[in-house]
């Protein structure tokens, strides 16, 4: 039993280091719940049309005066220390506000930023399912003109596994995003030879 319980510890320790590697905040390492959404062009989408791909997902609204505006923004600088593994990263931005936030209006507020985030929308009970499932929760404040939100930027591997969870101030470290980024890519590169 004493054998047992010391093992279990170290293995414990172990997988803490392992997620201690990571430069954002580490999560348990579990299948992201699914996306079964549309996109910003009307199309049907599910999480798992990009594996192979690190994906960060964020929640969020277009008439957001401050926060969401500035995490994306905060995704440029990330975006360029990536150099061409870039191109095997997708930004996801779900809407929580699905009446106002059409396909076409995301597609316009996205355009803005770079890298471009694919749009994600869905009926309000899909939304609010969506969110729960993410951990993001929200409620409508200001004579429901914002939304109060859980702002944080959640990293998924090219398995679709969640790894990482970044608030703001952590977004201001592109560097430390990048490592993450390319860490879970190299794991995944890896993991095919």
């Amino acid at each position: 039993m004493v054998l047992a319980s010391l093992l279990a510890t170290l293995w414990g320790y172990a997988a803490l280091g392992r997620q201690a590697e990571f430069e954002g905040t580490p999560v348990a390492e579990r299948q992201a719940p699914q996306l079964a959404l549309s996109d910003d062009e009307g199309r049907s989408f599910a999480l798992s049309s990009l594996r192979g791909r690190a994906v960060l997902v964020y929640f969020g609204y277009t008439d957001c005066p401050d926060v969401c505006p500035t995490t994306l923004a905060a995704l440029h600088p990330v975006f360029d220390r990536l150099g061409t593994e870039a191109a095997h990263v997708q930004v996801l931005f779900v809407t929580l506000d699905p009446r106002h936030d059409t396909p076409a209006l995301l597609r316009a507020y996205l355009a803005a930023f770079t890298p471009t985030p694919l749009g994600l929308t869905g009926t309000p009970a899909q939304i609010a399912e969506a969110a729960r499932a993410w951990g993001i929760h929200w409620q409508y404040a200001g004579q429901g003109r914002f939304i109060d939100h859980t702002s944080v930027v959640t990293l998924v591997d090219p398995e679709g596994r969640i790894r990482v969870r970044y608030g703001y101030a952590q977004l201001t470290d592109p560097r430390a995003v990048a490592h993450d980024l390319l860490r879970v890519l190299r794991e995944s590169a890896a993991r095919k030879t």
